[in-house]
């Protein structure tokens, strides 16, 4: 992949930082997926190839199936701002309100530079140096910009990397799978990545709660064929799936906008949006104060649960042609 010349030039500008800098704070957006976790996993690496201690910090419990990533129980998710920070580095985040209690580091803010690493196309460019350019995953942004450091491939890194890769392709299905994206898949390959054991660990090792979710996310699906839309719910009562429902029930051929509502302990509603068709999802999750990508996004909403059906499908429908 070719990095830009902004990116490059970004690269340039922190340089300093990679070999001034003491003790680094590296954060991600809520509700954190594999590649948040597995690209701040890497980047700790590689700041600590530089002689840098690192905290990655993560407010929110992470989910069970990012603990086969190398490093994730070091994962902390309380700041101690007393600690001697440099540096922020913040990243798979489009904007510094999506990072959970982003509040919590406005101390810092104006005494220590803010780095911003991301891939998303609607970033709002926070922060005081920007790498942003859009790609499959930050984890492959990485490894180009590993590669264009110079910095050595451990199989940490790597795990962590393919990982992050193989999360936000779909195992390299989706429609933002790209030649450089596996170039960058082989490349972590020869650092030493067993793809197939890794599949296991991350696709192939669910607990069976997980499938009573699922049966329950089946149980209330609506399909509407002529419109293309397959949506479902699942209560606050549900147990956390670690099967993503919506990554699941896309497979449905009549499926070309997908949408999940999940119902939070606390009343609100997360909502993913999936897109295998023309329709642009992102500009659906905008009008609801969340973002994304163009054809998958999310948003995080005040319930009841039926109430945020209601508002989203009714914008789903009338973006796809029907009421």
């Amino acid at each position: 992949m070719k990095l830009s010349e902004k990116t490059t030039r970004a690269i340039e500008a922190i340089r300093p930082l990679l070999s001034g800098s003491q003790r680094a704070l590296l954060t991600v957006h809520r509700d954190p997926d594999m590649d948040a976790i597995g690209s701040a996993l890497a980047w700790a690496e590689v700041l600590r190839h530089f002689g840098v201690q690192v905290d990655v910090w993560a407010a929110d419990p992470l989910d069970e199936y990012l603990m086969v990533l190398p490093g994730a129980h070091d994962v902390i998710s309380i700041l101690d701002l007393t600690l001697p920070y440099d540096a922020v580095w913040i990243l798979d985040s489009a904007s510094f309100e999506r990072v959970r209690h982003s509040e919590q580091l406005l101390p810092l803010q104006g005494r220590i530079p803010f780095i911003n690493i991301d891939h998303h196309a609607d970033n709002t460019l926070f922060g005081d140096h920007l790498m942003v350019q859009t790609v499959s995953s930050v984890g492959e942004f990485l490894y180009w910009i590993i590669q264009y450091l110079g910095v050595p491939i451990t199989l940490e890194m790597a795990t962590c990397l393919y990982a992050a890769i193989c999360f936000d392709t779909g195992r390299f299905l989706y429609s933002n799978t790209e030649a450089s994206t596996f170039q960058a898949a082989a490349g972590l390959v020869a650092c030493g990545v067993d793809p197939g054991r890794l599949g296991v660990l991350l696709f192939e090792s669910m607990p069976v709660v997980a499938f009573y979710v699922l049966q329950l996310a089946l149980s209330r699906m609506v399909v509407d064929s002529k419109l293309g839309l397959v949506y479902t719910s699942l209560p606050k009562e549900a147990p956390e799936e670690v099967i993503k429902v919506v990554d699941f029930i896309r497979q449905i051929r009549e499926a070309q906008v997908i949408v999940v509502f999940r119902e939070q302990a606390n009343g609100s509603v997360r909502v993913n949006l999936r897109s295998k068709g023309d329709t642009i999802v992102n500009t659906i999750a905008h009008q609801f104060g969340g973002g994304g990508h163009p054809k998958a996004a999310g948003v995080m909403m005040d319930g009841p649960l039926d109430y945020a059906i209601t508002q989203v499908i009714e914008v789903v429908r009338a973006t796809l042609g029907g009421r």
